[in-house]
Parts: structure tokens; C-alpha cells; sequence
């Protein structure tokens, strides 16, 4: 028997959480907190087999005005049982990325959750899921930002706050700054300022509780007690790829060939036009695509130390994050230059 197969049914939503999803936060029960994947030794077993380069570890400080103190943090030499220790005890956050890829319980859930989701929510059609195994301190956060695609934030361990913004407004956020993270030239990460939490709704999450709010809705987290660990899912639908069509669109044809658009209406032929045009553009090779990012640190995991990672002597080195995509090269005089590998 599967580890999914142990609990009968993942997501016990009500008629009306499932009429809402995508249209309204959602807030809502879930099971994957009764299975074995997410015990201390799961996830020592887990952190074990997954490749490095999937596995993205953080720190960050304590205001939420200060993203800038957001800082990669090599994983190099540790193993799984150090690496969840110094996450417990200190100031961590990891982002595992492609948990499905590589581990066939959690692409076993991925599928269970989204059949359910689908059998529960009348005309949801999710395409291209994907899973993010979020592991972090009890006292960590994650600046305010806002996600590309639809997701669902499902709580596992620990206890946390997230406050949660209202979508489209351009007041939270500016609308070339969304039209760069589309098109995948920005990182989610956005300006902040406090006068937003007049506008967001504030929940507070425990083991067994999902949370879901419209796509291109603001967020930002803080983790209130204990070890805390989260499955996010992220999906594609119809709806979601016109919206990034459209944005991508409007910045392509607006800032490369000076056309005015910046309506982000997502029907009517004006709308089709701009996406048909900027798929056309896709397939001629004419989109440029950004480069990849290198993530280079001065620090590592340290389960001894307080913090849960020690600085490194000398010159940043190349995150185990980055080493699948990217190589640091020497020069004569000491300097180091990342250099991105072919694939």
C-alpha cells in the first residue's frame, strides 16, 4: 500500500470551498498531515535522496520591510539529519523544488490531490501541477511577494501567519513589475510597505489547514512556533495562461516595439490578438528569453551554530543549488567568474 493510499481522503472541502477556488481565498481541512512522508524521519530520508540541485536553503532577518536580508545558504557536505537539526534550531528557510520528479510518493500525492480537486470543484481544469516541499525555522518568514501562477499552500507542521492581499491592485503592486515576473525577468519578491496590511486578510495556519487565494494574489509569512513544514502546489488552467499571455504580451510589444498596450483584459479580441500575436512571436524565436540566475553565498549549514549556518572564509562559492547550471572559474589575480554550463 502507498503512504497516500494509508488516508482514504486528502481534501474533505465543503461544496461551497470548492465553488470559490481561484475566485476567492480559500480556507479549508486537509489529511496530508497524518502521513509517514512528513515525520522527522521521512524528511531526513527524503532530504537524503534529493538531488542538491533542487534544494534551495535561506536566511533572512526578522523585519519584513528588509527582503534584501533574503541570502542563499549552501547546503555542501551536509547530510539530511544535519540539515533538518539546523533548520529546527535555527533561522531557515528551504525551498525544495520538483518534489514530484524525483520521489514517487510525492508525485503519488500530487496526482491524489488534484483528482480530488478535480472531482470537487465544478469546471477546474489544472494543467502542469507541480510541488515545492517547504521546510523552515519556527521563527522564520518569507518576505511580501506574489506568485506567477495559481497555488495552494498546504500546512503540514508547526504553526504560521500569512497575510494575504488583494489581487490586481495596482496599489500592492506595479504593473510592469508583474509584467517582468510573468516573463520571468523579476523574482516574485515585490516592494513593501506597511500601510498594505490595511488591505490584507490575516490567517493563521496549523497542521491540517490549506490555504488558497486568487492567482496573482500578494502574500507574505511568518512562522509562529516549531518546525514548520508545507507542501505548496502550483498549476496551470485556461484562465491562467491567458492572464500571462496578456501581461507578457503587453511587455513585449509595449517596451520592444513601442506599442501602447497596457490594458490586461483577458477577453474580447483585443485581448486574442495580443496573445496570438506574442505565441506567433514565441515560435520565430523572437521572445527573448532571460538568463538563468546564479546563486552564489558566504554561508553554509551548520547545525551547531545558532543561526543554523556559519559564514565561509574567503570568496562566496557556488551554491549546490547552482552547481547543476553554472561553474565557478579562477583567474589569475584570485577574481571568480561564474560561468553558466551547456546543456
Amino acid at each position: 500500500m502507498s503512504a497516500v493510499a494509508a488516508v482514504p481522503k486528502l481534501v474533505p472541502w465543503t461544496p461551497s470551498q470548492a465553488l470559490s477556488l481561484g475566485s476567492e481565498v480559500v480556507a479549508a481541512k486537509h489529511h496530508l498531515h497524518e502521513l509517514d512522508l512528513f515525520s522527522d524521519k521521512g524528511l531526513v530520508e527524503f532530504l537524503e535522496t534529493h538531488p542538491r540541485h533542487s534544494l534551495q536553503a535561506f536566511t533572512m532577518g526578522s523585519d519584513p520591510n528588509r527582503y534584501r536580508e533574503w541570502k542563499s545558504v549552501d547546503t555542501t557536505g551536509r547530510p539530511g539529519k544535519d540539515i533538518l537539526a539546523a533548520v529546527a534550531r535555527g533561522r531557515l528557510w528551504l525551498n525544495i523544488h520538483r518534489v514530484h520528479l524525483f520521489h514517487k510518493e510525492y508525485r503519488d500525492l500530487l496526482d491524489e490531490i488534484y483528482s480530488e480537486l478535480s472531482s470537487l470543484c465544478p469546471n477546474f481544469r489544472a494543467v502542469n501541477q507541480n510541488a515545492t516541499l517547504l521546510i523552515s525555522s519556527p521563527r522564520a518568514l518569507v518576505y511580501y511577494h506574489v506568485d506567477a501562477q495559481p497555488n495552494l499552500l498546504w500546512h503540514i507542521r508547526g504553526r504560521k501567519r500569512l497575510w494575504v492581499y488583494p489581487a490586481n491592485d495596482r496599489t500592492l503592486i506595479d504593473q510592469d513589475l508583474m509584467e517582468d515576473i510573468f516573463a520571468s525577468f523579476a523574482d516574485e519578491e515585490v516592494p513593501y510597505r506597511m500601510k498594505f496590511d490595511e488591505k490584507a486578510t490575516v490567517y493563521e495556519m496549523g497542521p491540517g489547514e490549506v490555504l488558497a487565494w486568487p492567482q496573482n494574489s500578494p502574500h507574505r509569512v511568518t512562522n509562529l512556533e516549531g518546525l514548520n513544514v508545507s507542501l505548496s502546489t502550483v498549476h496551470e488552467t485556461a484562465d491562467s495562461d491567458r492572464r500571462k499571455l496578456v501581461y507578457c504580451a503587453n511587455r513585449l510589444f509595449r517596451r520592444s516595439y513601442r506599442l501602447p498596450f497596457r490594458s490586461v483584459r483577458e477577453s474580447g479580441i483585443a485581448a486574442y490578438v495580443k496573445r496570438e500575436g506574442f505565441r506567433a512571436f514565441r515560435r520565430a524565436g523572437i521572445v527573448h528569453t532571460p538568463p538563468r540566475r546564479a546563486y552564489l553565498s558566504k554561508l553554509r549549514i551548520d547545525p551547531a551554530a545558532a543561526a543554523g549556518f556559519s559564514e565561509l572564509p574567503g570568496a562566496p562559492v557556488l551554491t549546490e543549488f547552482s552547481s547543476h547550471d553554472f561553474t565557478l572559474e579562477r583567474g589569475p589575480s584570485g577574481e571568480t567568474t561564474v560561468v553558466a554550463l551547456e546543456h
